[in-house]
Order: structure tokens, then C-alpha cells, then sequence
């Protein structure tokens, strides 16, 4: 019975098919949207996701507090980092070698960087060789700081790709290893320019140089009293992810005894984690994705109306065919079935024809921005079982009406 009920409910669909098309238009688009947007939206949040874990989610970044905090301690230099917190915190990754596994300092300055008739403003990120461990700096051509470089406070450079770029050319950038650039009118020596990552965060437009030529050389004395070199950040490598929780409290702790921050008086000092940073990533992401699916939720239920619509005109022009079909013994439960049959054929037709559209539209966009798009199965199937729902909700109402018909009257409706 319930094989018969669906071939007739194709057969009406075949009937009229361009009536059938215009009616599935809201479903078709609402499923094609639903699928297209939640499949590159996974594959937009893997990419965003790929490149902060190559910036480094093993890391945690120690930053000067805030001085208009509430709960700052009116101190002298309050939350600026030194030396001192350095030792204590390279101190502390020695004893938990199972947690850390490297640490660096950070002495930036914002510098104008010369080469010939070409100029550019920059950052110079005074570091060590460790800094490789930390943060993805490949190097292009030429080599990495070492540390006989900071030992001997050299005169050395390792150039951010873009920053190579503005300072020697586009086509020349290989050139420039073994150049001389200067640097707040200090010369340096180019020995290595980084491969280019993009992004906010990348070493793409920085210089880096040995933490003792920027501090002697470029900076002059970055000294604070009593507490030795003031540092704009300092590295922590750690181990793995699942290591954050445990660095962070270890560092907290650490910082919070070498800073003699009493109980109950708020930290003088910030951590930045990249559990943080991929959060934020991870709500905006959903939030975007969410609305947009909302969006594609709304044109389904509008095409759900239209297959009210048309269920009730169908209903009206085969009321005598619902009276003959009464009159020859078919029960009430029968024309019901017959109706929302016909009204989930529509629904479930549009949306297979808007999830195959939706697929094709994926593969093309993905091909086309490079995306290693994978299709979103979650999202066809709840592009299928919404439109199963929706052509039983709008189709019953009118399903009803045409089971409650009686058969004399229906017999005699012209």
C-alpha cells in the first residue's frame, strides 16, 4: 500500500512538472545553501586553524600587565618584563623538561630599515636561535641567528620576506643575503630572509636580529633599574597541547613569587595562549556559519509554504477525484496518506536536487581557492530530514482537508 502510495505521489509530481519545480524552488535553495555554506565553512575554519597551529599552539607568550588594570599596584615600572623574569622562567622550563621545551626572549622595536634609495618601517625582534623552536620562521635562502651571533653581539639580519621585498625588489630577494642594510642608521648584514606565511602574526614584515645587537646596538640601554634588560615578550615552547593548562599554572605561579605579587592583588604580568586564540577563531566561525544556515533554515520553511499552497490548489482541482476514490471504499487515512505522500515527494525531490547542486558548487569553489573542501555529510542529512519534515508539517494541513471531504459533495463539485 505504501509502495502504491509513493508511485502515485511521483506520478503527480511528473503530472506537472514545471508547477513541481516552482514549488520546490524554496526547498531546493534552502538545502543547496544549508550544504554549500556548512561544507565551506569547515573547510575555511580547517585552513584558519592550520595556519595558527603553524604559528604555534605549543606556545605561551609572557607580556607586560596592563597599567590601567583595576587592581594595579602603583609600582614603578609595573608590568614591564626583564631579564630577571626570564632567568626565572628559563629556570623553570630546566626543571620541567616534560612540560617546556624551550624558551626565548622577545626586544622589539619599531625601527626604519634602509637599503639604498629604498626605505621601509618595520619591527626588529631581538632573539635567539631558539626562536625557530617557537615560532615558524623557515628560512628562504641564507641561515638562522645562532648563538655565536649573540655572543659576539654581530652585526647580522634575518629578514622578513616582505621586508626583503620592499627593501631589494621582488625579483632579487635571493640577492640580498650578504647586503647590508641599515637599521635606526645602524649597518647589519643580511644573513637570511624567512619564507612567506601571511597572516597578522607571521615574521613576514620583522627583523630579526641577535637580543644582544638589539639591545646594545640599535636599542642602546633597555635596562630597568635593579631588574636588568626590559623584554617586550617572553616564548615558552611546550611539549604538546595538551601541556597548556599545566604551563600556563606553572608559569603563573613562577612569575608570580620572582615578581613578589602578593595574595589577592591581580597579576602584573599577562599570559597569551593559543587555546585563546583558536576560541575566538573557533565562536566567530560558528557564529558566521550559524547565521547564514539560519538564513538557508528560513528559505526552507518559505518553500514548505509554497508546498502548502500548492497542496491546497491540488487538493481543490481533484476533489472529485477524491470522491470517486471515497466512493470506491478508500478510508480516510488513505487520502491523508496519499496527500502528505505527495507533499514529502516534493519536499524530498527539491532538497536531493539542491544538496546535488550544493556538492557540484563545492567542488567548484573548492578546486577554483585551492580548499581541500570535504563535503559536509551532516548537513545533507539534515538538508534531507528538514525537508521531510517540512512536506509532512505543510502538507498535512491540506492532506486533512481532502481525507475530511465527504463523497457526495466531493462527487458533486464542479
Amino acid at each position: 500500500m505504501f509502495k502504491e502510495l509513493g508511485l502515485m505521489a511521483l506520478d503527480s509530481l511528473r503530472a506537472n512538472k514545471f508547477r513541481s519545480l516552482l514549488t520546490m524552488l524554496g526547498i531546493i535553495i534552502g538545502s543547496a545553501t544549508l550544504v554549500a555554506v556548512l561544507s565551506l565553512g569547515n573547510a575555511l575554519q580547517s585552513q584558519v586553524f592550520e595556519r595558527f597551529v603553524d604559528l604555534g599552539t605549543r606556545r605561551i607568550a609572557v607580556l607586560p600587565g596592563d597599567p590601567q588594570a583595576r587592581g594595579a599596584r602603583d609600582v614603578p615600572g609595573y608590568g614591564l618584563l626583564s631579564i630577571r623574569d626570564y632567568q626565572a622562567l628559563e629556570q623553570l622550563v630546566a626543571r620541567h623538561p616534560d612540560v617546556f621545551r624551550t624558551i626565548v626572549p622577545e626586544v622589539s622595536l619599531r625601527v626604519q630599515a634602509r637599503a639604498g634609495n629604498s626605505s621601509v618601517t618595520s619591527t626588529v625582534v631581538g632573539t635567539t636561535k631558539d626562536y625557530q623552536l617557537v615560532q615558524t620562521v623557515p628560512v628562504m635562502y641564507g641561515r638562522f641567528l645562532t648563538d655565536t651571533d649573540d655572543q659576539q653581539t654581530a652585526r647580522v639580519a634575518v629578514l622578513g620576506a616582505l621586508v626583503a621585498e620592499d627593501l631589494f625588489g621582488k625579483d632579487n630577494v635571493a640577492g640580498a643575503i650578504g647586503r647590508t642594510i641599515e637599521v635606526n642608521g645602524k649597518p647589519l648584514q643580511v644573513v637570511g630572509i624567512l619564507r612567506q606565511l601571511g597572516g597578522p602574526f607571521s615574521s613576514d614584515q620583522r627583523i630579526l636580529v641577535p637580543v644582544s645587537t638589539a639591545r646594545l646596538r640599535i636599542a642602546g640601554n633597555q635596562d630597568l633599574p635593579g631588574r636588568g634588560l626590559q623584554m617586550s615578550s617572553i616564548l615558552l615552547n611546550l611539549q604538546s597541547e595538551r601541556m597548556v593548562e599545566r604551563g600556563e599554572r606553572l608559569v603563573t605561579s613562577t612569575l608570580r613569587a620572582t615578581r613578589n605579587v602578593p595574595d589577592g592583588v591581580i597579576d602584573d604580568f599577562r599570559l597569551n595562549l593559543p587555546t585563546q586564540a583558536l576560541g575566538v577563531l573557533a565562536g566567530i566561525n560558528g557564529a558566521i556559519t550559524g547565521f547564514i544556515a539560519l538564513v538557508a533554515g528560513i528559505s526552507l520553511v518559505v518553500g514548505g509554504i509554497g508546498i502548502m499552497n500548492i497542496m491546497l490548489v491540488a487538493v481543490t482541482e481533484r476533489t472529485r477525484e477524491i470522491g470517486v476514490r471515497k466512493a470506491l471504499g478508500a478510508t480516510d487515512g488513505d487520502v491523508l496518506s496519499q496527500f502528505v505522500l505527495e507533499a514529502v515527494a516534493i519536499s524530498v525531490v527539491g532538497s536531493l536536487i539542491g544538496v546535488t547542486s550544493a556538492i557540484a558548487l563545492v567542488a567548484l569553489v573548492g578546486a577554483a581557492a585551492g580548499l581541500g573542501v570535504a563535503i559536509s555529510w551532516v548537513a545533507v542529512g539534515l538538508a534531507l530530514a528538514f525537508a521531510c519534515i517540512i512536506g509532512i508539517g505543510f502538507g498535512y494541513y491540506p492532506a486533512r482537508r481532502a481525507a475530511l471531504l465527504l463523497p457526495i459533495e466531493a462527487l458533486r463539485y464542479e
